[in-house]
């Protein structure tokens, strides 16, 4: 071989560190050419090139390498660290890229192996301790929705979940959700949850204002910014990534199983339900876990990605088929997407189009409370008297209606309890969804400075429901069921076209540098939906679910149609000072269809990197001070968005008139914030530290108040009260390296404190009166109170003495006063979380240990389970020989006593538990001749270890998302254990 002549086979090599690390992602290209490649998982390439051609060597953190090709057809590289290279890019909003340095504000960003590698069906939950400041809520359901809260809860009666932000573009609040006659039809989860993991590049967490400014009227609770994956220039690279889970109960109530029922005083009234009976001989082996069944869930995704360096694609299509631990609750959704870049004369336009089609069907989604639910017959199921095996044929034939009817002869025992096998099988609530989106994004360079940015998303998702609940079923509340059954359906439409035009400025200009945009947006949304439901006497024929089937008198109809737009104008601009120096100023103007009038959100900020500024000792690497402020809104709640100018919506085929008064002055939520922040490194940027500290008032809460009828409306709406929530975040991360041995810890710690400062007052129109509202419930146990914090929880006390001790009735029991008081509040005091990374050549391991430390919780669950003597805690009770009160057991007395309130119920919520595990290898290329990338087999788990809790259940299971019910546990479903594996394959 001469020595310019072509490698046929290609030049190839390894990169590596200092220390002798390999890096994977390594760009290698050939100066002035159009070739480029990146290493694979083991740091190893391969390119065409020939003698005498020169290889750029690019990675983020490491000074750039130039080597020209010899006489030989492999390569090997050593990277040197870059101390100086701390301007890692970011995505921040609309979906703006800035150099970390810069920021005035605080970006945590995650990669998409840190959300992909212990899978969930809906990515969102598995940013679960990784975040700081971040809190999550959401149902054991697969596919459910999760609510995610930054910096505290802030509205009281408005949203206080984040914002989701899809390549720079809001995504729409989707709800599948129809109701009648307090009859709930099935959710087909939120928006978020139906994206494709594997699509995601990055994850940006913009937690407070500052940072997500430039969303104006919707950005009050903080910004989740996700950025998908785009085509490659190379050689085509196709990954397959296929990951099986297995669920089961993490933890389930400790139920006792050796007192039986006790006996009615009249026999003819029925079997009763309850553990309140005399102790069996034997011990029953009944547990809940009898009714759960092994939970599935298989997820299979494929992507294609390749191109030039003019023209790339991306494809990806996946497939999400899962069944819940509940028998018949499943969850079936299929993604594909297709993305190109193309770029077009001489590099000075670029588009960037993409499309993606989802199809979801979700079957019996769990419910939870105690109506069409079935864990409160397993919870409550009394094993010591009954069999439970007697439940699993739950149908029988009536000769004399010619139909199936449920089998349960134990009533509904005040509970509307049902045989849980009916529940799964004959209370049919099913969900499909047909969701299409595509956007265009064509950018046109000028110079290299000026760019000019057009971008158009459009979001339509469709979503039919049915409910299908066959004769016998016992009513639920609020909901009348036929003796022939029940059907109700849902044909919902969610519509979102948004737009905006970018003009973008990047220029320097002598010691500084200005980047600023410029920019309009517009924002239409529609939601237009028909529920059809028979409440009342409606079916003919048992069992025939059909709207045919429904009489004239009982059928009705609530449409539900919601138009909105938003329009807005903004400005940002970024002025840096000899790279160490900047100033951070933005502005938009919202112009909203629901409000009367526009309004202005301002930002600024500065920013100083010390360590350039100043000589600091030599273990400090890297240095930063940072501070901002800004105002931004929350947008209109759902019922107050004809406030303005009243609707009459037609409901059962009749108009209903609006009552209250318009809201004319009606003004947005508006959150003012202010944040003060620290970016350090240390010891050669092995060591990181993140810290922000931030307050938060938010005024102009939305209330609508009732008032007299005479003054010619029923209510009036006003904007008043002040929540302030102010916390720390804390994110500590290190890179260490012990030859081969890489272990790379981060420890994310956060608190928030929050003050109802204000709530509001109002003159009644009726009698002149002047009245100050000082607190009100918000549903459950939770209050709203002046001075007190969002989330107190409020019970009734015992009557107590002089000292505080109970004071016991005649019966020698405790007693309940009429005075209220705030036994707690279910956000917790700190937040705090540590992953660990460990790589030992081709072995990786990654743990996240994550704890929550403080705040109560509330369970009417444990409440029902001692009424009924089927806790464990009465059996304790009376194995010990009973609660004697004048010499006469009086156990059952006394728990029907203190379980007559919520008081005893309240528990810490402080938990530590094992969140996520995953333990890989990969099999080099080589061992494939280079023929495949890699293969990386894993075996992951979440929930695997619960390391400390006081609650006698997951206090992380919440019944409801909604703000009053935070915290509040009503036959939940039981949070899940998965254990599974993972393999990828890259080729």
């Amino acid at each position: 071989m001469e020595f310019n002549s072509f490698y046929q086979e290609g030049i190839k090599g390894t990169v590596k560190d200092d220390a002798g690390v390999t890096i994977p992602g390594v760009s290698v290209k050939v100066k002035g050419g159009t070739l480029t490649t990146q290493t694979n998982v083991s740091g190893q390439y391969v390119i065409q090139a020939k003698a005498g051609d020169i290889l750029v060597f690019s990675y983020v953190g490491y000074q750039s390498k130039e080597v020209t090709v010899g006489s030989t057809s492999t390569l090997d590289v050593v990277l040197t660290g870059d101390s100086q290279n701390l301007e890692t890019v970011v995505v921040t909003a609309l979906g703006i890229k800035k150099s970390t340095k810069s920021l005035t504000y605080n970006v945590q960003t995650l990669g998409s192996k840190e959300v992909n590698d212990v899978k969930d069906p809906s990515f969102v939950n598995s940013l679960t301790g990784k975040v700081s400041g971040l809190t999550l809520t959401h149902s054991s359901a697969p596919g459910g929705s999760t609510k995610a809260v930054l910096r505290g809860n802030k509205s009281i009666s408005g949203n206080n979940n984040a914002l989701y932000v899809v390549d720079g573009v809001p995504l729409p609040s989707l709800s599948g959700k129809g109701t009648s006659d307090g009859f709930q039809l099935s959710d087909a989860g939120d928006g978020i949850s139906n994206l494709n993991p594997e699509d995601i590049e990055e994850v940006s967490v913009l937690s407070g204002a500052s940072a997500s400014a430039l969303y104006g009227g919707q950005a009050s609770n903080g910004v989740i910014l996700i950025t998908t994956k785009k085509g490659k220039a190379g050689k085509t690279v196709v990954n397959f990534n296929s990951s099986t889970t297995f669920d089961n109960p993490f933890l389930l109530p400790e139920l006792q199983r050796s007192y039986g029922t006790a006996n009615k005083a009249k026999p003819e009234e029925g079997p009763t339900f309850n553990g309140w009976g005399a102790k069996t001989a034997n011990q029953s082996n009944y547990t809940p876990n009898d009714f759960f069944q092994t939970g599935k869930t298989f997820t299979n995704a494929l992507s294609l990605s390749g191109g030039t360096e003019k023209n790339q694609s991306f494809f990806s299509a996946a497939a999400t088929n899962a069944e819940g631990i509940i028998p018949n609750n499943k969850l079936d959704r299929y993604n594909f997407s297709f993305r190109n870049n193309t770029s077009f004369f001489e590099d000075k336009l670029s588009v960037d189009a993409r499309a993606e089609y989802i199809y979801q069907k979700s079957q019996n989604m769990p419910g939870q409370g105690e109506y069409y639910n079935p864990i409160t017959s397993v919870y409550l199921f009394p094993g010591a008297s009954y069999n439970f095996n007697d439940t699993k044929n739950f149908e029988t034939f009536d000769a004399v209606r010619k139909i199936n009817v449920q089998n349960w002869p134990y009533g509904d025992q005040g509970m509307s309890l049902q045989n849980p096998y009916w529940i799964a099988n004959r209370n049919m609530f099913q969900t499909q969804r047909n969701r299409i989106v595509g956007s265009v994004t064509a950018k046109y360079k000028f110079t290299d400075w000026l760019n000019l940015q057009g971008r158009v998303r459009m979001d339509r998702s469709t979503d039919k429901g049915e409910n299908k609940v066959y004769a016998t079923t016992t009513p639920g509340n609020l909901v009348s069921n036929s003796p022939n059954g029940r059907y109700a359906t849902l044909d919902n439409l969610n519509s979102q076209t948004y737009a905006d035009l970018l003009l973008n400025f990047n220029k320097a200009l002598g010691e500084f540098t200005i980047n600023a945009t410029a920019g309009a947006s517009i924002i239409n949304n529609l939601t237009s939906g028909l529920t059809i439901d028979g409440p009342l006497d409606p079916f003919k024929v048992p069992n025939f679910f059909s709207v045919l089937n429904l009489t004239q008198a009982g059928i009705v109809f609530t449409p539900n149609t919601y138009r909105k737009q938003t329009q807005a104008a903004f400005l940002t601009a970024s002025i840096g000072y000899k790279n160490y120096l900047f100033l951070d100023v933005s502005g938009r103007n919202d112009w909203n269809s629901t409000l009367p009038k526009p309004f202005f959100y301002p930002s600024v900020g500065l920013s100083a990197v010390i360590s350039e500024m100043a000589e600091l000792p030599e273990f400090i690497s890297f240095a930063k001070l940072r501070a901002s402020y800004a105002e931004v809104g929350n947008e209109i709640p759902d019922n107050y968005a004809y406030a303005t100018n009243p609707s009459f919506p037609i409901i059962g085929g009749a108009i209903v008139p609006f009552t209250g008064k318009p809201f004319t002055t009606l003004n947005p939520e508006r959150s003012k914030s202010f944040e003060f922040g620290a970016d350090l490194k240390f010891l050669e940027n092995k060591l990181s530290l993140n810290a922000t500290y931030y307050r938060t008032n938010t005024v102009n809460q939305f209330f609508r108040v009732n008032v007299s009828p005479t003054v010619g409306y029923n209510t009036y709406d006003l904007n008043a009260g002040d929540v302030q929530n102010q916390g720390l975040e804390l994110s500590l991360g290190y890179n260490a390296q012990f030859g081969e041995l890489s272990w790379n810890p981060t420890v994310n710690f956060s608190f928030n404190r929050n003050k109802i400062k204000e709530l509001y007052t109002y003159t009644d129109p009726a009698t002149g009166q002047f009245i100050e509202v000082k607190e009100f419930s918000l549903g459950g146990s939770s209050i709203v109170r002046k001075g007190g914090s969002y989330g107190d929880i409020q019970v009734k006390d015992f009557i107590r003495d002089a000292s505080g001790n109970q004071v016991l009735d005649d019966k020698g029991l405790p007693q309940y006063s009429t005075n209220n008081i705030i036994a707690g509040n279910v956000n917790p005091r700190y937040m705090l979380s540590m992953s660990n990374g460990f790589r030992y050549k081709n072995f990786n391991l990654n743990f996240l240990v994550d704890s929550r430390i403080g705040g109560e919780v509330i369970s009417r669950t444990e409440q029902t389970f001692d009424k009924r003597g089927m806790s464990q805690r009465t059996a304790d009770s009376r194995n010990q020989g009973g609660i004697m009160i004048n010499g006469a057991d009086a156990t059952e007395a006394y728990y029907n006593r203190i379980g007559a309130e919520l008081t005893p119920y309240i528990y810490s919520a402080t938990n530590i538990r094992l969140r996520e595990v995953s333990f890989g290898y990969t099999i080099p290329a080589k061992v494939f001749n280079n023929k495949i990338q890699k293969i990386q087999l894993s075996v992951i788990g979440r929930n695997l270890w619960m390391i400390y809790k006081k609650a006698p259940f997951d206090p992380d299971v919440v019944t409801l998302t909604g703000n009053g019910f935070q915290g509040y546990d009503y036959f939940s479903m039981p949070s899940l254990r998965s254990i599974g594996f993972n393999v990828n394959f890259t080729f």
